[in-house]
């Protein structure tokens, strides 16, 4: 960004000056990333939560906790970022309903995007079997139950309280953030709401989803990113199918 904004040091662009590449490489050696092997919270135990009260009967759960768990589901099955969600779209031209689940096209641009990538579809699942769990299911209860007071088309999310105004990013994760240190009972419970992006995908590979599919749905381009910086080391035998 630098580089395209400001003029050459020593006929040499400023990103690629080789003081400012030995301050990066500095920078790197003296605070190099935190890998994290193994989730930071439990899926299971916030997936557990959201079977009982006060999310279930999701018919007569009160609009909080309808959203908190809607919006939770459709981060951990679809992997994307808080951004993406935040951007989703009702009406034609965004949402395509099939019977394997629901088909969104972000609008706009996404971090990743790039003038040969962009336009991605987001998949939110159809559970047939769990339907507590089901995404595509929380999503329509959603949307009925909000139906009467939305103006009109537009934003999926929208806040809780009154003006309904469509949500940040920032009012995504902590609706995240929310919803698993509730599974905790533990209002002080350390957790970032990116961390369903390394989760999510986790389980799903633990649980057979093909390398491919995970790609597609979180939108990398290679698994390389997936393993250095997202994998974690869920116990197989731990695991309890979510599907």
């Amino acid at each position: 960004m630098l580089s395209s904004l400001l003029s050459p040091i020593d006929n040499v662009p400023i990103g690629q000056h080789p003081y400012i590449i030995r301050l990066l490489r500095g920078f790197f050696n003296s605070r190099p990333p935190k890998v994290n092997l193994v989730p930071e919270w439990d899926l299971q135990k916030v997936l557990d939560m959201l079977l009982k009260s006060p999310f279930e009967p999701f018919l007569k759960a009160d609009i909080k906790c309808l959203t908190y768990k809607v919006v939770f589901l459709t981060a951990i099955t679809t992997f994307r970022r808080c951004s993406d969600i935040q951007a989703l779209r009702i009406g034609e031209g965004f949402v395509n309903v099939q019977k394997k689940g629901l088909v969104f096209l972000r609008p706009g641009l996404s971090k990743q995007d790039r003038p040969n990538h962009y336009g991605t579809k987001i998949c939110v699942p159809y559970f047939e079997h769990n339907r507590k769990r089901d995404p595509k299911r929380a999503i329509a209860i959603y949307l009925k139950r909000k139906e009467e007071l939305r103006k009109d088309e537009g934003k999926l999310f929208l806040s809780t309280v009154k003006p309904l105004k469509p949500v940040t990013s920032q009012t995504i994760s902590r609706w995240l953030v929310n919803t698993i240190k509730m599974a905790y009972e533990n209002p002080n419970f350390k957790v970032k709401a990116h961390s369903s992006r390394a989760i999510g995908p986790s389980w799903a590979l633990f649980n057979g989803a093909s390398m491919k599919s995970i790609l597609e749905s979180a939108d990398w381009s290679t698994d390389t990113t997936f393993i250095k910086f997202y994998l974690r080391n869920v116990d197989k035998g731990f695991i309890l199918m979510c599907i």
